[in-house]
């Protein structure tokens, strides 16, 4: 993924997965009516652009 990100100019942003699914599941499963794991790739995203969940 990297590599492909880097042949394509993309800026790689590394974020730390730990607890994704336990806060996605918590805050956000109900408010956005999706799955745990959806929910859980919003937190990465959001941890990606600065917030703390």
């Amino acid at each position: 993924m990297e590599r492909k990100c880097l042949m394509n100019e993309v800026d790689v942003i590394k974020v730390d997965p730990k607890n994704t699914s336990r806060i996605g599941k918590e805050k956000y499963t109900k408010i956005k009516g999706l799955s745990v794991h959806y929910c859980a790739a919003y937190v990465i995203n959001r941890r990606s652009m600065g917030f703390v969940d």
